[in-house]
C-alpha cells in the first residue's frame, strides 16, 4: 500500500490560498519519485465548491465541516485533525509557512510526536528520512537538514517556492463531520481585520520597481515614480524604505515583507541583502541599478547597469516615452 503525504489546505475567503497550490506542484515530482499518494484536507463551514475545486489536483480530498470550523483557531483544527491523521497515518503532513502554519503545524507535531521541519525551500526522501533545504543567517547559507528517522513528518514550505500549476477535474470528495466538543478550548474566534486594501497588489504585478535605501530622499521618489509610469510598472521598496514612510507597509518585499514573482523586478539604488533578495528571486527577470559594482543585488540580476539611477532611469523614461509617441 502507497504511503501517504497529507496536505493541509489553507482558504481564505472564498479562494484557496496560493501556497497550497505551490505544495502540491512542488509534491508532483517527490510523490511520483516515491510512489506515494498526495492527499488533501480543507476544513470550514460552507466551502464545498472550494474542495471540489482542490479534489482535481489529490488523490483523495477530505473536507471537515462544521460551524465550529468556519474561522480558524488553533484548538478547533488541531481538535479536528488528529482524527483523521491516525486514520490515514501520513508519512508527510504538509502546509505553508503562514500565520496559520506557523501555529498549528508545530502543534500538530507535539501532538504527533513527529519531528517538525519548519520555513522550508525544499524537501525530499533519502532511505525512508526526510531531508529538507533551510535558509541560515537571513538567507547568507542554504543548509540541508535530515529529520530523525520516524514513521511521520511535518513541515510547512515558505510561500513563493513553487510555482503553481494549473488543476482539471473533479474527483469525489469525503465529506467528514467532526465532533467539536467546546469544553476545554481556551481560544475564540472574534472578527477578522483585514488590512486597508490598496488599489494595487505587488503579488499580482507584472512589472515591478524596487526602491532601496539608495534613493537617499523621499522627494526622489518621483524619477522612479515616473520611470513606473511609462512602463506600466508598480513601486515596491525595501524594508528601510517603508521604516521611513516613504511607501505603505504593503509594497514592501523580502523576508519580513511580500513574495513577488514579476515578469520584470528593477531594484533601483537596492544593495541586495539576503533580506530583501528573499522576496525576489523567483522574478523571471531582474535588472539591477545601482552606483556600486560590487553590490550584492548583482549576483542574483539577471542584467546589471553600474552607474546613478538619477541619470539612468531618466535617460530610459525619455526614450520610452519617445518610442510610445511615434508608435501612436
Amino acid at each position: 500500500m502507497a504511503e501517504k503525504i497529507l496536505v493541509i489546505a489553507e482558504h481564505r475567503g472564498e479562494e484557496i490560498r496560493d501556497v497550497t497550490w505551490e505544495i502540491l506542484s512542488g509534491l508532483d515530482e517527490l510523490a511520483g519519485a516515491h510512489g506515494m499518494e498526495v492527499h488533501a484536507v480543507i476544513l470550514g463551514y460552507g466551502h464545498e465548491r472550494l474542495a471540489q475545486e482542490l479534489s482535481g489536483a489529490v488523490a483523495k480530498l477530505y473536507y471537515m465541516e462544521s460551524e465550529g470550523l468556519k474561522f480558524y483557531t488553533c484548538e478547533r483544527y488541531l481538535s479536528a485533525l488528529m482524527p483523521l491523521i491516525k486514520e490515514v497515518n501520513p508519512k508527510l503532513v504538509i502546509m505553508g509557512h503562514t500565520a496559520m502554519g506557523m501555529d498549528l503545524a508545530p502543534r500538530l507535531a507535539a501532538a504527533m510526536d513527529s519531528p517538525y521541519m519548519p520555513d522550508c525551500l525544499d524537501f525530499r526522501f533519502d532511505a525512508g528520512c526526510l531531508i529538507v533545504t533551510r535558509e541560515l543567517f537571513g538567507g547568507k547559507l542554504r543548509s540541508e537538514v535530515k529529520a530523525v528517522e520516524d514513521q511521520s513528518y511535518v513541515l510547512t514550505l515558505r510561500s513563493g517556492v513553487f510555482t503553481p500549476k494549473a488543476r482539471e477535474g473533479e474527483k469525489q470528495v469525503e465529506r467528514i463531520v467532526p465532533q467539536l466538543g467546546e469544553e476545554g478550548f481556551l481560544t475564540q474566534f472574534l472578527g477578522l481585520t483585514e488590512p486597508p486594501k490598496e488599489g494595487v497588489d505587488i503579488t499580482k504585478a507584472d512589472i515591478i520597481i524596487g526602491v532601496g535605501r539608495g534613493i537617499g530622499d523621499k522627494d526622489k521618489l518621483q524619477v522612479v515614480e515616473e520611470f513606473a509610469e511609462v512602463t506600466g510598472g508598480v513601486l515596491a521598496a525595501t524594508r528601510p524604505v517603508i521604516d521611513k514612510g516613504w511607501l505603505p507597509k504593503e509594497r514592501q518585499v523580502g523576508q519580513s515583507g511580500k513574495i513577488v514573482k514579476p515578469k520584470l523586478y528593477v531594484a533601483c539604488g537596492i544593495s541586495g541583502a539576503s533580506q530583501h533578495t528573499i522576496g525576489i528571486k523567483k522574478s523571471e527577470t531582474i535588472v539591477a541599478i545601482n552606483v556600486d559594482p560590487h553590490a550584492p543585488i548583482f549576483n542574483i540580476a539577471h542584467y546589471g547597469i553600474v552607474g546613478d539611477l538619477f541619470e539612468i532611469l531618466p535617460a530610459i523614461t525619455s526614450k520610452i516615452k519617445s518610442i510610445k509617441s511615434l508608435n501612436k
